[in-house]
């Protein structure tokens, strides 16, 4: 135990592709860094402004991460001009990678563009953020995953435990082969569908909202529609005063447990039986 704890230690302090002992190199964007425990579950956390994140588990004890470069420009940019001199488009890149108590921390450099390809124990939580340009996608994982996405979807398949997903532009599609049971979970986008796969035997209080949509549902949920009352009031400092009635559909399933938030403003909801 000494040992793992000094190895991870060194590896917070500075990791990169490079930390003899602990990260093996696998080639040029690649790297393979082990948790300061395998024998338990580790939490991963990667973070990218520029490209996509792909996580996939596999019955092994490493965390493998690959990179692979974007262009920034497409071919007829390439041969243009500026300021008399040929563009070069920017393709360099790269990441760090931490580790500490079991807890692994991967982000890009800067404006790096480029994805992540990367191998996880099975059992591994999840908490995953990408910005511009790329889908985060993950694949035969059991625990506790947390993806958020701005520009681009979200998809999770095959995957045990929970989800907490949100993107803004892009859709989010969520298969479970099983859940973690008295677990909230949300799934949320503004511009894209919401389309979630269960167990036939979940149970959840589900709370659907959806402003240009229609809501699907293989399940027998019993909805009611609720009404929220929201008031603005900036009269006394020379404002105006607004009022807007909002609505918000609540249902059992299977006869209730925890909270399932299911929400798309543009787009529509479904809720699959696997």
């Amino acid at each position: 135990m000494k040992k793992n704890k000094v190895v991870a230690l060194a590896a917070f302090a500075i990791m990169t592709v490079a930390a003899m002992g602990y990260a093996q190199e696998q080639g040029a964007n690649s790297v393979s860094i082990a948790f300061s425990d395998p024998s338990k579950p580790g939490l991963l956390k990667a973070n990218l402004t520029y490209g996509g994140i792909v996580v996939r588990g596999y019955d092994g004890d490493d965390v493998i991460v690959e990179s692979m470069p974007r262009g920034t420009q497409d071919e007829e940019g390439r041969r243009k001009k500026s300021k008399g001199m040929w563009v070069i488009p920017n393709t360099s890149m790269g990441f760090t990678i931490e580790e500490e108590d079991n807890v692994m921390k991967i982000r890009g450099h800067g404006n790096s563009r480029m994805d992540l390809v990367i191998e996880v124990p099975v059992n591994t939580s999840l908490r995953l953020s990408c910005v511009n340009g790329g889908d985060v996608v993950v694949e035969n994982v059991r625990g506790e995953i947390e993806a958020n996405n701005t520009n681009g979807g979200i998809r999770i398949a095959d995957v045990s435990g929970t989800v907490v997903a949100n993107t803004t532009n892009g859709s989010v599609v969520v298969s479970f082969d099983e859940i973690t049971p008295d677990k909230a979970m949300s799934f949320v986008s503004f511009n894209g569908k919401v389309d979630v796969t269960f167990p036939e035997d979940v149970k959840a209080n589900v709370k659907l909202k959806t402003e240009n949509g229609s809501i699907y549902s293989d399940f027998e949920i019993d909805i009611k529609r609720t009404i929220r009352k929201i008031e603005e009031d900036e009269r006394e400092r020379g404002g105006k005063y607004k009022v807007r009635l909002e609505g918000t559909m609540y249902g059992e399933l299977n006869g209730g447990g925890p909270e399932m938030h299911f929400s798309t403003y543009n787009g529509s909801i479904y809720i699959r039986k696997r």
